[in-house]
């Protein structure tokens, strides 16, 4: 048990060349900020916060995903040409465990506002007053969770064309 808390992308993405520009440019700011952050609470023993696809020292390889290694472990398609496939950024924030992933979710939502705009609809599960979308999200669980499936079956477990070095060492 316990509650989460996130940003869903509203409506999806197309993949357009604006739209893709746009996510490169969020996935080189998240990379940025993060490719060198370690945290004690995170999940990984040596505190590590970003795993990009390729990894070498990955806990969980994703060859499609970047992944915080915080909380329940959210994650963004590594991509850019699967923009269309990022519809939410949540975790658990509550709990020994995950209550460490609330800055990051906060901070990861900042960045996506420059980028996307008015797409991106910050909830909180307990948010009690406003619309419905502010307490659980613009989509369910279920839409949320074949949409990962779809990307985990188009890339079928090939890493990404954007490698773990490529993504690094372009900061």
């Amino acid at each position: 048990m316990g509650f989460d808390c996130g940003f869903d992308i509203f409506p999806a993405l197309e993949p357009t060349e604006e739209n893709k520009r746009a996510y490169r440019a969020f996935l080189n700011e998240i990379i940025a900020k993060y490719q060198d952050t370690y945290d004690k609470e995170g999940r990984r023993d040596d505190g590590k916060v970003l795993e990009l696809p390729g990894d070498p020292q990955a806990k969980w390889p994703h060859p499609h995903s970047i992944r915080f290694m915080v909380g329940e472990c959210p994650s963004v398609p590594a991509n850019p040409n699967h923009c269309g496939y990022f519809l939410r950024f949540s975790s658990k924030v509550s709990g020994r465990l995950t209550r460490c992933a609330g800055p990051y979710i906060l901070s990861i939502c900042d960045i996506a506002r420059r980028y996307f705009g008015h797409k991106v609809h910050f909830w909180h599960e307990l948010n009690e007053s406003g619309a419905e979308w502010q307490c659980g999200g613009c989509y369910d669980w279920n839409e949320v969770h074949d949409m990962g499936k779809e990307l985990e079956a188009l890339t079928d477990g090939k890493t990404t064309s954007i490698q773990y070095e490529e993504l690094r060492d372009q900061h």
